[in-house]
């Protein structure tokens, strides 16, 4: 599997890969896994968000990780199946992140952040 970032992604990104006491989670948002009470969402849709939480948290759900020229993203390993064997995170016009699959088109519209590193 892999996960590619735009330039424009990579500069919106950066600033959390180059804090070495962070960890950035590809959270497949279905209710398991970190859950900071800012991170509780209450949706039925189903959707990717990136979570950025300090190397010291309980984060051990996130059991497989993707490699990227920023940095390893980590993920829940049955998350797989809600992904695309080629992936992108792009920024779109209204400057906010996007992961596409290059098979099955827009994972996520809005990709957000969640900088969770002050908990």
């Amino acid at each position: 599997m892999e996960l590619k970032i735009t330039d424009e992604a990579q500069a919106k990104l950066r600033p959390y890969f180059e804090d070495h006491k962070a960890v950035v989670l590809l959270d497949f948002d279905d209710g398991v896994g970190y859950r900071p009470e800012e991170a509780i969402s209450c949706t039925l849709n189903q959707e990717f968000r990136l979570l950025v939480v300090r190397k010291d948290s309980d984060y051990h759900e996130y059991n497989a990780k993707l490699s990227t020229i920023l940095g390893d993203f980590y993920y829940k390993d049955y998350s797989k199946s809600f992904m695309d064997e080629e992936m992108t995170i792009a920024v779109n016009s209204y400057q906010q992140l996007t992961l596409k699959g290059k098979y099955r088109g827009e994972l996520t519209p809005a990709l957000n952040v969640l900088d969770l590193r002050t908990e």
